[in-house]
């Protein structure tokens, strides 16, 4: 082990998976699925002893294919649990507290039966965006309060959402030796982002919290996954169960923010308490990855800009775009 991430002790993090069905109008590459996926990623969570480990995933792909909702059964075979995480993937931001509790419970008709599997009822908010109002997040808390649900934040991303697009064209040029530093440069951005919101972390607490890491159900998290898992133990880091994780007040306890930003919840704690969270987001490194392998109709904005524009006008909503800044 060649550093630690923590001079006080190993840090602790509860890895989490996103969108295990990706997104409404996003199809996998030719070769990928969302079966091919989820074994992939059980596959690495299980040869490094990673305890169950919740997905959230919006529903809406499978309205053109069911038999999606098999990927569900797959994962918890795997041991793993499933979370909800509503419907169309809307931010709360871009629509009004009635229709993103209507998209919980959308979900939880479809997913009841894996939701029921698992041992905590947990919700995450689509793009951990709580609202850019305090009397939204309130609503929405209280409802998630009677229906039995935890709300589960992200304490540590590393963008790797950003990475479906580049990697994807990749995969259509053929070309190889893109592919890999696609690979290598999705490895990059894991560490380099534990790091920092790690380090920001111990600033504002005074101590190193229990973490709850982030990945997504996508074709470059299915090659890459074993790579991170591994560096992040050659980093010190002890996977622990999300339950675990929720327990630390840091997790537990939403940061006095409210912001319409993209912003996981140890940068919000870190814009309350006023320290910076350096390098993050890690925009030469995205730039990078954006202009990597250009092909025709598959930029980011035509491709992610559409995905989330058909999110939200299942709602009769336009998305801010300018809530986005990497």
């Amino acid at each position: 082990m060649s550093e630690r991430l923590s001079p006080d002790a190993p840090i602790k993090l509860a890895m989490s998976v996103d969108d295990i069905l990706q997104f409404r109008g996003l199809p996998y590459p030719d070769g990928y699925s969302a079966h091919r996926v989820v074994r992939s990623l059980c596959r690495s969570f299980a040869s490094h002893g990673l305890p169950a480990v919740y997905s959230f995933s919006n529903t809406s792909p499978a309205e053109a294919d069911s038999d999606l909702f098999r990927a569900f059964d797959a994962w918890c075979e795997a041991g793993n649990h499933v979370g909800n995480h509503g419907h169309y993937h809307a931010s709360l931001n871009w629509v009004d507290p009635k229709q993103y509790i209507e998209d919980i419970q959308r979900s939880e008709e479809l997913i009841g039966r894996w939701l029921g599997q698992a041992p905590t009822r947990y919700f995450r908010y689509c793009m951990d965006m709580w609202g850019d109002t305090e009397a939204k997040t309130n609503e929405v808390q209280a409802y998630l309060a009677s229906a039995g649900y935890l709300p589960a934040p992200v304490s540590c991303w590393f963008y790797d959402a950003q990475f479906i697009v580049p990697y994807w064209r990749t995969l259509v040029a053929g070309d190889d030796e893109a592919r890999r530093w696609v690979q290598d440069k999705v490895v990059e951005s894991a560490v380099s982002q534990l790091k920092s919101q790690c380090a920001a972390a111990r600033k504002i607490h005074g101590r190193d919290p229990i973490h709850i890491g982030l990945m997504h159900g996508t074709a470059v998290m299915a090659d890459t996954a074993d790579r991170i898992l591994e560096a992040y133990q050659d980093l010190g880091v002890e996977f622990v169960t999300l339950e675990e994780a929720m327990a630390d007040p840091a997790n537990a306890i939403h940061p006095p923010v409210t912001t319409k930003m993209f912003r996981n919840s140890t940068q919000k704690w870190a814009e309350y308490a006023g320290v910076d969270v350096e390098g993050t987001p890690p925009r030469k490194l995205l730039a990078e990855v954006r202009a990597v392998t250009p092909v025709d109709g598959m930029s980011e904005e035509e491709v992610l800009g559409t995905i989330m524009l058909n999110a939200a006008q299942a709602f009769g909503a336009q998305p801010a775009f300018d809530e986005f800044d990497w």
